[in-house]
């Protein structure tokens, strides 16, 4: 990965911070993306000391604003990205809105992250060297999603799990759209497995406690992730879904193209790009 330029988003913690340290060792350039500077300050200075190159780009998937504000500052310093992995992501006990109006789950699963992937299509497609890569973190809980076009953000019905598992799906079909209308870059969607991470904090305390015992490290999910992202003999290959390393169906919702595209072009609205 030397000389090249990537992108963590959520990479103060969980994931996103072992897929960093990874990527960093191997030589990439890092942005550190994350809502918090002093966190995501830490993160770039730890990869520092540790002989990496990092750097800093403040952005809150869950803003609008602060998503286009982070795609303009990245692009103008990396008018070339290489890798672009959209890994943050949240659950939450209660349904409610962002500052945009959006449902905060929906915005900070799919929609933000479909409108930085869209505002850095310029910076990828100018890589001039290996194909780029997008890396979406996914789930294996979209298999239990649905895309209800007249219900997305879940006004009616709203739970937790349904609303995590509908982003999901989002992801899933966002993926394959972006590879079918970006054949130059290399779009993957993968579940890393089950990972004890922040997600888990809304479910029961003693579900967490008892999770954290049974579930893999992050650095356990970071393999696949960093996998996407570097590994040369996946150059290429797009459209995909991963369950861990293996190539896998997803779930037949997820491989509906007319929904892809009528998904993809609602968040077009939505995100007003």
């Amino acid at each position: 990965m030397t000389g090249r330029t990537v992108l963590v988003t959520g990479a103060t913690g969980g994931i996103g911070l072992e897929a960093a340290r990874e990527i960093a060792r191997m030589g990439a350039r890092v942005l550190v993306g994350a809502r918090d500077a002093a966190r995501g300050q830490a993160v770039v200075d730890s990869l520092v000391r540790g002989g990496g190159q990092a750097e800093l780009l403040l952005v809150d998937l869950a803003s609008f604003a602060s998503t286009r504000e982070a795609a303009a500052r990245a692009a103008a310093a990396h008018p070339a990205l290489d890798v672009l992995v959209n890994n943050a992501g949240t659950a939450r006990r209660e349904r409610r809105l962002t500052e945009d109006g959006h449902e905060v789950t929906w915005q900070t699963n799919f929609l933000g992250p479909f409108l930085l992937t869209r505002l850095l299509l310029p910076a990828l497609r100018a890589d001039e060297g290996k194909p780029p890569r997008v890396v979406n973190v996914a789930s294996e809980a979209h298999r239990s999603g649905r895309v209800d076009f007249a219900n997305l953000e879940l006004t009616r019905g709203w739970s937790t799990y349904r609303a995590y598992a509908n982003t999901k799906l989002a992801n899933v079909l966002f993926t394959r759209e972006l590879a079918r209308r970006e054949p130059g870059i290399a779009a993957n969607a993968v579940h890393p497995g089950v990972i004890a991470t922040d997600i888990w904090e809304p479910a029961p305390a003693w579900a967490v406690a008892i999770g954290r015992m049974l579930m893999r490290r992050p650095a356990s999910g970071a393999r696949p992730v960093v996998r996407l992202a570097s590994a040369p003999e996946l150059e290429g290959v797009s459209g995909r879904y991963f369950k861990r390393f293996r190539e896998v169906a997803p779930s037949a919702a997820a491989q509906n193209d007319a929904d892809a595209r009528r998904l993809w072009e609602a968040a077009e609205k939505a995100v007003e790009i």
